[in-house]
Order: C-alpha cells, then structure tokens, then sequence
C-alpha cells in the first residue's frame, strides 16, 4: 500500500511564481504544502542540492497498443515516460485499430488505465466519414486530422472533407499539416532516388506550409481553436504569423498554437550523414535555416510548447533501405533531459523549459490540477538533479524498442525521481543507474476543462 503522505526536504521548487526553498508536502497524492513543513510524514525524501518541477505533459506520443505491440505497448511506453520525467502523455489514434469510433476510444481507456505508470489523454481521430462518431466523442484533448500520408482510415486531405470535420467538431482540432497531393506529385518527381536524403526533399517546405494555410482558413471559418503539431519550417511560423493576425483584426475567438518536436530543436539534415534512415521521420528534418527558426519561435513565443512525436520502431526496421523503412524515432524519455542540457549550456533559460514542457501544454489543452506546484494539485512531480552528467545509451532506454537517436550525447540535468499521483514510479541513483518502481495502472486519465 502506497505511503499516504511524503514531504520533499530541502528542495528548491520551481512554482508558477518563482523558485522557492524549503519542503513539499504531499498527502493523499496532492500536494498538501510548500515552504516549510513543520510536521512529519510517512515518508521524508531528501532534496538538498535538487530541484522539484511539476511531471512534464508530452502532448504527443504512439504507444502502438493497441496494434504492433512489438514495438511499444503502454508499460514500456509509460516506463519510458516516467524515465524521462515526463507524467502526463497525450496518444494519437493511428493504433490498429485506430480510435475513430466511442466504443475504440472506451476500449483503448480500459486498455491504458490497467498497464500504465503515467497519467494520459487519448486523441480521438478524424476520418472522411466519421462525422457522427466526431460529434459523439468527450474527454479527449483533441480531435487529430492527418492531412497527409497516414495509414487506415485517418488520411482526411480534400477540402470538401476537412470542412466537414470541421464543421463537425466544437472542440480544439490539432492537425500533421502536410498537403498529400504535394507529397504525391514530390515522390513522383524523386521516384528514382533512394538516399535517406530524399525524404526531406519529397516532402518539403512548402508541402507544410500548403496544410497549414488551409488549416489555419478552415479553423478562421468555423471558429475552431487549431493546434499544429510537430511544427519545423520557418514557412509554417510565417503562414500562422498571418492567421494571428486576421484573426486578430477581424475580432476572432479562433486560438492558433503549435508544437515543436526535438528533433527539429536539435538536428538538422546533417544528421542523415550520420544516422541514415535512423532518423527518417514525418515532416522530415529540416536544413539549419529552418532549425534555428524553430528556436526563434520559441524564443518570441510564435511556438508555445514542446512535444516529442515518440515513434517507436524497432531498429531492424529503421536500418532497412529507404523506400522500405518506417518514418519515427522515440523521445518521450530524452526530451527533458534535452531541454535541461539545453538551458545549462545558455540556449534558453530553465524557467524556459519548464514553460515549454509543463505549463504552456497544459494550459492549452485545458488539462484540471495538474502541470504547477500549487497547493490542491495532484502530485505529478519531478525530482531534477542540474548538476548530474551522463551520456544517453541505447542500452539505458526503456522503450521496447531500446535505442535512442540521442544515443552518445553527453546531457547535464536529468531527473532522478518522479511521482504520479503522489507515488514514485521512477528513481535514479547517484551513479546514474534508473529503475522503474511503479505500480501498473497507477496513471489516470486526466481532466479537461
């Protein structure tokens, strides 16, 4: 049975406010106080020269289950998560079979709440010909269209058919913008090459930015807030630039926001050299023009969160030929680790980071009491040690798939503890060794507003 209360000694705690010294107390899996906690607990963690940071909420993950289990089921997903100090993941609905209908999302909530370790939302999916399931499905954080290149049932790319998905949905539609009919004639037009190259060259700049103009006017004419996933190109911030900006003027309630993966913060095309179809993904990586846009963004607040894309393959199917390799690379246990390293080596700050993976995703997606460490939230927490260094290991990882496209880089700050719903589901120890302790099924779905 789990300890009913724990207090956090001697931490600094990263809360909305600022940093503060001193003690978290947690009782019943919420924090009860922060500041100086006089009393005792049933459990004392000591936090001196630590920090403490709400869970990070990664919006955007494939946990494969269910479907191709081999690659990723939600243990190994969610023990990759909590690794990575992230408690909160939102699943896309491109699962075999993908969540299109209330009685897959019903079926796929039983499947998560009985293996996971981290608190999750399930995206429901849109379809040419779904609209009725659309209008019945609650409880999700969004409705995700694929506007390019998907598998099954979720492919929605003429105009005639977004609209209607549109026009079905009242809440916050989040789209992977990348115009089909670019995609097709591109693939054509590079039939004959076969390098890992080509994938950014077949779906480029331009095939983004075609999806997101006509995202951004379908989301102005419905008055739909719309969130662009896995934004990479300078294009796309430009075409949203303008979106803001008609709305804006003509008095419009439509929110735009989008998402960053780490891979488009972190590499660029260069990394084919390196990594070869390893590192093929949809949209595809980027030249380092478009790289350091994506940082700007961040930095000007056109980007407002970060999210990962975890993708799973197994690397028998990543080291195949191009044409025949999946697109994907895992991250959902890196990319706090990434962002840590990040603000240590003064690319942007760590109030930065916590803003990027923890607040900015909850408060765009509505998500009730979680992402700050305030008194009355639930206790999804995260014990970071800044100052640890280590090398990032394919051996280390904890998604089935066991390798990391961050494999040999050196990153300071990682965490060594985190709790979901008050209970610990991770620890690391002073050598860097982690271990997965949590309870299946300790996670939750979460709330929305």
């Amino acid at each position: 049975m789990a300890d009913r209360s724990k207090v956090i000694r001697d931490v600094t705690i990263f809360t909305p406010d600022g940093r503060v010294e001193g003690d978290c107390l947690i009782e019943n899996g919420r924090i009860a106080e922060i500041g100086e906690v006089t009393g005792t607990a049933d459990t004392e963690i000591d936090g001196k020269g630590r920090w403490l940071w709400p869970g990070a909420i990664d919006g955007h993950v494939h946990f494969r289950e269910p479907g191709p289990t081999y690659k990723e089921d939600w243990h190994t997903g969610s023990s990759a998560a909590v690794a990575g100090g992230v408690t909160t993941v939102f699943e896309m609905p491109n699962t075999k079979p993908t969540t299109t209908t209330v009685e897959r999302l019903r079926e796929k909530r039983a499947l998560a709440s009985e293996k996971t370790l981290c608190n999750f939302g399930l995206f429901f999916g849109a379809g040419p010909n779904n609209h009725d399931e659309i209008r019945k499905a609650q409880g999700v954080p969004g409705l995700k269209i694929f506007m390019g290149c998907s598998t099954g049932d979720l492919l929605v790319y003429r105009e005639e058919d977004l609209d209607e998905v549109f026009a079905a949905w009242l809440g916050k539609v989040c789209v992977h913008a990348e115009s089909e009919l670019r995609l097709r004639e591109r693939a054509e037009k590079f039939e004959g090459r076969d390098d890992p190259k080509v994938h950014s060259e077949i779906r480029d700049p331009r095939a983004a930015a075609e999806a997101v103009e006509l995202a951004t006017k379908l989301a102005l004419d419905h008055g739909r807030d719309l969130h662009v996933l896995h934004l990479s190109t300078l294009d796309e911030l430009e075409v949203l630039d303008a979106a803001r900006e008609k709305a804006q003027e003509h008095g419009l309630n439509t929110r735009i926001t989008c998402e960053v993966c780490p891979h488009h913060l972190f590499m660029n095309t260069d990394a084919y050299d390196e990594w070869g179809t390893r590192v093929r993904m949809n949209p595809p990586l980027r030249s380092e023009e478009h790289r350091k846009a994506m940082w700007e963004g961040l930095d000007e607040g056109a980007i407002q969160m970060i999210a990962t894309d975890h993708a799973p393959h197994t690397i028998e199917e990543k080291d195949r030929p191009y044409r025949e390799a999946p697109s994907g690379v895992p991250g959902v246990e890196t990319m706090l680790p990434l962002m840590l390293d990040a603000a240590h080596r003064g690319e942007c700050s760590y109030e930065d980071v916590l803003e990027w993976v923890c607040h900015a995703p909850a408060e765009i997606y509505g998500v009730v009491g979680r992402s700050k460490i305030e008194q009355g939230n639930h206790a999804d927490l995260v014990l970071i040690d800044p100052k640890m260094t280590r090398e990032v290991r394919d051996e280390d990882q904890f998604t089935k798939c066991q390798w990391t496209p961050w494999a040999g880089r050196e990153l300071t700050g990682w965490p060594v503890l985190t709790l979901v719903n008050g209970e610990v589901a991770y620890r690391r120890d002073d050598d860097g060794r982690g271990e997965v302790v949590g309870r299946v099924g300790m996670g939750v779905e979460v709330e929305f507003e």
